[in-house]
């Protein structure tokens, strides 16, 4: 009889712990490759696995955080049932609108003027005039505030806003915004009358019940409830921002936006800062729905829809809305994106449309600021080029813009990056346009961003150095994760 072989105290109690988490994994009912992953890292990594998992394997942030959230959306959005609906939109995105519709709250709305604003000069000037031309209210919120270089004229004229009496709120990622946070700005803006706040805080206690790694990534201006600006930019200053990294400058896009889309997203930074800066005392009276304000001078039906995304929302719908879009997809599909690390399902719906005789582009940047999920993006490549599907790379700079066109009829543009962070973990937020002649504008910037650009050879492509395959090959197993 062979003798049964102890099983030592660790590796028993590393069998529990990974028969436990696994099936915390499974119930879950994660993704597939997410799920994967995770047991994997947890079989194969004894310590590391189970910490990583605890710190970062569940995207919530809090059920108190959840339920206050949806109360203070649903009282916000009420008032947008007394608004008349907006053109029906034609077929076949007249569905997904509805759809979206449905499950953020936000109709369609027209009446909206906008300006597309494509160089950081541009972007700063113009929001140093609109926040000083402000006379009731002035709400920031970003993901980076950098007070190096020009930004410094834009907190400037926040706190000189402040000083003449404008109620005037700044909202910044704890993590993102480490630069700000550690400057004399916060102190120097509160002195002024300036509420600061960090957005979702950062600590050792917090991240015991609450992951740390998801971030608020929206990148919102709003003055007089007139005026508002979305997009990718950062409020930081290109010269001066990550210089170290040698990428170039980041180059972004900017909305400017009149309208009734300047109420949806008041309601959309009020709802994040009542979460991070009145948490604890939030009731009825805290939640005031907005006068909403009347449609701006504009001639044409500008059509718009607001989506904000992230892990307080009940469903991952961006991530929905983008599959069904380039399914939807009939001549052509062109994504700009930094962050390119797609999943099955988006992967399937880009090969699909190559393969169907759909124009399919995608525009990334050269060189990006992390070296894993450039390896991670690279890995996807060769089954895209081989669909069809055209790569170009954006060697002026790190092309830090975020669109989606489909055909002449759909733009999806905001802060959404094509990878599983921004669809499932960050808070995101996107403006989904209906309108051809923002679709026909947008096109134009993005033709001269594929102007800048090289193509790839898929020839060339797959001579690429055998270190080069073995690293995306790696990373890829962890593009679920990134």
């Amino acid at each position: 009889m062979n003798p049964i072989v102890p099983i030592s105290f660790p590796l028993a109690m590393h069998i529990v712990v990974a028969t436990v988490l696994g099936l915390r994994i499974l119930y879950r009912r994660l993704p597939v490759n997410t799920a994967l992953a995770w047991i994997v890292l947890l079989i194969g990594m004894p310590v590391a696995g189970p910490v990583l998992y605890v710190l970062f394997g569940a995207p919530t942030l809090g059920q108190r955080r959840l339920r206050l959230g949806q109360r203070i959306r649903h009282r916000y959005q009420r008032g947008y049932a007394a608004i008349p609906p907006a053109a029906p939109i034609e077929p076949p995105f007249g569905a997904l609108a509805r759809a979206i519709a449905q499950d953020s709250g936000f109709p369609v709305l027209a009446g909206n003027r906008r300006t597309l604003l494509t160089d950081a000069e541009a972007i700063l000037k113009a929001m140093v005039a609109d926040i000083a031309a402000a006379r009731h209210e002035c709400c920031l919120e970003f993901y980076i505030i950098d007070p190096a270089g020009r930004v410094a004229h834009v907190l400037a004229a926040v706190e000189a806003a402040a000083q003449r009496g404008v109620a005037t709120r700044v909202l910044a990622d704890d993590f993102g915004s480490k630069a700000f946070w550690r400057s004399p700005w916060p102190e120097r803006l509160r002195r002024a009358g300036v509420r600061v706040t960090r957005s979702l805080p950062v600590s050792l206690i917090r991240s015991m019940s609450k992951r740390s790694d998801l971030r608020n990534h929206r990148k919102v201006l709003i003055c007089d409830r007139s005026v508002a600006y979305l997009g990718s930019f950062n409020l930081i200053d290109p010269h001066e921002f990550k210089q170290s990294s040698h990428v170039g400058e980041w180059i972004d896009l900017m909305l400017r936006i009149e309208g009734p889309m300047v109420d949806a997203l008041a309601m959309v930074f009020n709802t994040d800062w009542l979460l991070d800066h009145d948490a604890g005392a939030i009731d009825r009276a805290a939640i005031v729905s907005p006068a909403l304000a009347p449609p701006a001078p504009a001639g044409p039906d500008r059509a718009m829809q607001l989506l904000p995304s992230g892990p307080e929302m009940p469903h991952s719908t961006i991530y929905q809305v983008i599959v069904a879009a380039i399914f939807n997809a009939r001549r052509r599909v062109r994504i700009v994106t930094p962050y390119f690390i797609p999943d099955s399902a988006v992967m399937l719906a880009l090969t699909m449309a190559a393969r169907s005789g759909v124009q399919v582009d995608l525009i990334v940047p050269a060189r990006i600021d992390t070296r894993m999920a450039r390896y991670a993006s690279q890995a996807c490549y060769d089954d895209l080029l081989e669909a069809g599907v055209a790569i170009h790379r954006f060697g002026d700079g790190l092309l830090h813009a975020k669109a989606l066109l489909i055909d002449d009829s759909l733009a999806l543009f905001g802060t959404v990056n094509m990878d599983m962070r921004s669809f499932y973990l960050n808070l995101e937020l996107s403006l989904i346009s209906y309108d051809a002649g923002f679709v026909a504008e947008l096109d134009a910037v993005i033709d001269g961003y594929a102007a800048r650009s090289s193509t790839i050879d898929p020839a060339q492509w797959r001579h690429r150095p055998a270190r080069d395959r073995f690293l995306e090959n790696v990373l890829r197993l962890a593009g679920p994760l990134l």
